[in-house]
């Protein structure tokens, strides 16, 4: 057996710091690193944390209508709702209901993205019914769409602010959800395993939040209301 690989952590740390050599070591077992890899790493990585006491146990906090850096995007979530209506977006079946995450998308990097990049940055759980997903399992949005006019976001040009929805197909027969737990994700840039070029890989939690979850109202119910 190979024996398990270096933690995410510590890889994205050797990345971050250059060294070449960190990165050769971080590409052997652990079992096989020995003691002298193991002070490799922690002077090339020791600039990035590598010295340091890691007090961080878990993704941070989510608080609403608050900008958040998760590269490479940066996304405020405003809201989280659930309607059976969305004009430019279509059900797998008539009887089941969008849930959706309103939130800014920014891109934050200096080209522009597909979309299936953004649906891995925002990923949904604790919502039971959601179409292919085992209950309570997170999964990603089923597509993102543009609020104005209900097309999807694909691709998510660099430096531009949207106004947007992470979609999540729920089944008709599930209850719609109260609360939904939103956990935003952080891309790495680096080279595949199998591919050299550079790009978005390993999205990870570095945010999460318990949202209350409501019917969708439109502006015209709204007014109303009012």
């Amino acid at each position: 057996m190979s024996g398990p690989a270096a933690p995410p952590d510590l890889r994205a740390r050797a990345r971050r710091s250059g060294s070449k050599v960190a990165r050769r070591v971080l590409d052997q077992p652990l079992r096989r690193i020995g003691l002298g890899g193991a002070l490799v790493l922690l002077a090339a990585t020791a600039g990035f944390g590598g010295l340091e006491e890691q007090t961080q146990d878990g993704p941070e906090v989510l608080t609403v209508g608050t900008p958040v850096d998760v590269a490479p995007f940066e996304l405020t979530v405003h809201r989280v709702v659930w309607t059976t209506d969305l004009p430019g977006q279509y059900l797998s079946d008539d009887g089941n209901r969008w849930v959706g995450v309103v939130a800014t998308v920014r891109n934050t990097s200096d080209a522009g993205l597909l979309g299936t990049t953004l649906q891995e940055a925002l990923v949904l759980a604790d919502v039971d019914g959601l179409v292919g997903r085992p209950a309570g399992a997170a999964t990603r949005a089923t597509s993102v769409a543009v609020l104005e006019d209900g097309s999807s976001l694909s691709p998510v040009q660099p430096g531009l602010t949207y106004e947007a929805a992470f979609l999540f197909e729920q089944d008709g027969a599930a209850a719609p959800p109260t609360t939904a737990s939103v956990l935003l994700q952080q891309h790495t840039w680096r080279r595949g395993s199998l591919d050299p070029t550079l790009a978005w890989w390993d999205p990870a939690p570095a945010v999460r939040g318990e949202l209350a979850v409501r019917e969708a109202v439109s502006d015209a119910e709204q007014e109303g209301e009012a």
